[in-house]
């Protein structure tokens, strides 16, 4: 299918948009994006990820929703060097932190919807 004149993949236009992700570490603020999460966890793509075992305040904002979730995430992934490529992303994993219950729900609800982007990032968050 043509759209503003760029041949796509099919079934590309049906696919959620990524979730922006703004995230703190200390005093120093992130950037970025996902599309590989669950109610454990997310892989966040960004350039500048924080470092492993750091403690984040973390705002996702999805498409369609008018306020960001606001969670807690523990850094339990991180790739800060090297290419970034399909097996070793640039950007981190995170576990959430001390998750509400309905947060965690509507996490999981989001998640079904990005399947089909698939799963193989789910080991750099579980």
């Amino acid at each position: 299918m043509l759209a503003n004149g760029i041949l796509q993949d099919k079934g590309e236009e049906d696919r959620p948009k990524p979730c922006h992700v703004t995230f703190v570490h200390e005093s120093r603020k992130g950037l970025g994006r996902s599309c590989h999460f669950n109610e454990i966890g997310m892989l966040v793509l960004c350039a500048d990820p924080a470092p492993l075992q750091a403690r984040l305040r973390m705002s996702l904002l999805f498409p369609g929703l008018k306020n960001p979730i606001d969670v807690e995430a523990e850094v339990v992934w991180t790739n800060p060097y090297g290419a970034e490529d399909a097996v070793t992303p640039r950007g981190m994993g995170v576990k959430f932190v001390e998750l509400d219950a309905a947060t965690a729900r509507l996490l999981a609800d989001f998640s079904q919807r990005y399947r089909v982007y698939g799963t193989q990032y789910e080991i750099f968050y579980t």
